[in-house]
């Protein structure tokens, strides 16, 4: 491939990013929650500032980034982005993923690490800023979805954070949610009383990403199960049959509608 060649071809690519980048109207939040390992804090690295620090502006404001990474702390507004720009490119050239914990910011250099904490209940992750936005007056931070679904932003659409920005140095560990055990239904039928079961699941290691996110978002433990050659979810346990036919309505609004009141009593 000629260098023309080539050169024309990375810019209808980044034509096409840029176009279906609109393709959704209206932002939305994808149909599966974060699983655990997608809600860990980002690692914080030493990293060069790399591309998206020129100044630039939009509707009429010039924004001017921050040359070098200082110490630098602000309380505002977060929002957070999700299905609409999932797999476009960021402002330093990357590819967004909602799944990531990323964020966009006016000025602070790209890339930079920032510890956001809602205000609201204390929650907080830490972020790898490598965007820019959001441009309203009122907001400081824009959030990935699993970045705003872990600290409860997504919840309500925006809140008050306070950032701070971190080094290696520095960085704190913030809570990050323990796995479950994976365990096996012989060993659960000794034990334990009414349980929701999704069946027909296809190895251990999809029932654990499914498991962790429905746990996550439902607020209800679980064990990831296998028999002979069948692989399930058992969710609970409930202490009677209506608790858990409780939660099996609620499988069903998130569409796993194939769960079953199992009683796993001895």
């Amino acid at each position: 491939m000629t260098k023309l060649t080539l050169t024309l071809f990375l810019v209808m690519l980044l034509s096409a990013c840029t176009t279906s980048r609109y393709s959704h109207k209206h932002d939305s939040a994808p149909t599966r929650p974060p699983t655990l390992l997608e809600l860990e804090d980002a690692t914080v690295t030493t990293e060069k500032v790399g591309r998206g620090n020129s100044p630039y502006s939009i509707k009429g404001i010039r924004y001017v980034p921050k040359k070098n990474r200082k110490v630098f702390s602000q309380t505002g507004t977060a929002s957070w982005y999700g299905r609409k720009f999932h797999g476009h490119l960021t402002s330093n050239g990357e590819i967004y993923n909602m799944y990531q914990m990323s964020a966009a910011h006016k000025t602070l250099p790209l890339p930079s690490f920032v510890k956001v904490t809602n205000l609201a209940n204390n929650k907080s992750t830490i972020v790898r800023v490598n965007d820019r936005g959001p441009f309203y007056e009122d907001r400081i931070i824009d959030l990935s979805y699993a970045a705003a679904y872990k600290i409860g932003v997504y919840d309500t659409g925006t809140a008050k954070v306070q950032l701070e920005v971190v080094f290696p140095e520095s960085v704190e560990t913030v809570s990050k949610p323990v796995p479950k055990q994976i365990a096996n239904v012989d060993n659960l039928t000794q034990t334990q009383n009414f349980h929701v079961k999704i069946s027909g699941i296809e190895s251990i290691e999809h029932a654990e990403e499914v498991g962790k996110g429905l746990s996550i978002m439902l607020n209800q433990t679980y064990s990831s199960v296998q028999s002979n050659n069948e692989v399930a979810l058992l969710f609970g346990p409930f202490d009677n049959q209506d608790a858990a036919e409780n939660f099996s309505n609620q499988l069903s609004d998130v569409n796993y509608n194939k769960s079953i009141i199992k009683n796993v009593l001895p």
